[in-house]
Order: structure tokens, then sequence, then C-alpha cells
């Protein structure tokens, strides 16, 4: 089955095939199971752009529920954290060898690291359509 994470919002905005939407952190995020690999919890509210074919059926001001499965958010944290860490940690090793010098082995790490965080962000859009929020009414 999948599950999902799911987060209560306001709908802020209704744009050309997107919804902008204020999602507070509210007391059932300290219960949730999925909390400690959920960006939500890093601020108190946050504005999130879903985009939406049928954008016209919602209003600024209505309550809605905003999702992902958690498959999708797992995906996302190792594209933005476990991969750029396994590329700085192989950088590190492999300049180690290669240098005697401390700041050469650092630099040498950081340009792996840099590049790989530059061609995540040139494929931004890809990435994008693929990690969908998905938006239903309460």
């Amino acid at each position: 089955m999948n599950k999902q994470i799911k987060h209560i919002g306001t709908v802020v905005r209704v744009g050309e095939g997107e919804i902008s939407v204020l999602v507070e952190r509210g007391t059932a995020c300290k219960h949730c199971e999925n909390k400690k690999s959920c960006s939500m919890t890093s601020e108190p509210n946050q504005i999130v752009t879903v985009k939406d074919k049928n954008y016209q059926a919602y209003a600024a001001g209505e309550t809605v529920n905003v999702s992902i499965s958690t498959s999708l958010g797992m995906k996302a944290v190792v594209l933005a954290y476990l991969l750029p860490l396994l590329v700085l940690m192989l950088s590190l090793v492999l300049g180690f060898y290669c240098f005697s010098s401390e700041l050469l082995q650092i630099v040498f790490a950081l340009i792996p690291t840099v590049s790989y965080y530059i061609v995540l962000y040139q494929f931004r859009h890809k990435i994008e359509q693929r990690f969908r929020l998905m938006i239903s009414k309460i």
C-alpha cells in the first residue's frame, strides 16, 4: 500500500495551473511517524505550490490536504543528502591518496560535490515533474 505524508493547509492563491497553499505545522506533527524525514517540521509555516489541472475547483481561503507518497519523500532525501554525501566521501578518499596537502584534498573533494549540486539544479525541472504534490479537498 502506498503510504502518504499529508498536511492540512489553506489555499492562499490560485493561479494558472497551480495552487499556493500555506501549510502550518500543527500538533499532529509531534506524533507523525514521518516527522524525521519531513521538511515541513523545519519551519512553522511554509507555502507550497501544487500544480494541478483542476485548479479552478479551489478558492483562496479553502482548507485542503496536501500530500506526497513516502517513497517520493525518501527519493528526495537520497537525491538531496545521501548521494552528495557519498560523492563527498569518495572524493575525500581519492584526494587523500592523490595529494599530500590537506587544503588540496578538501578542494579536490568539494569540486565534485559542488558539481553534483550544479547538475541537480540544471535538472530541477525534470526532477520537479517526478516529485508532484497532490491536493485534495477536505
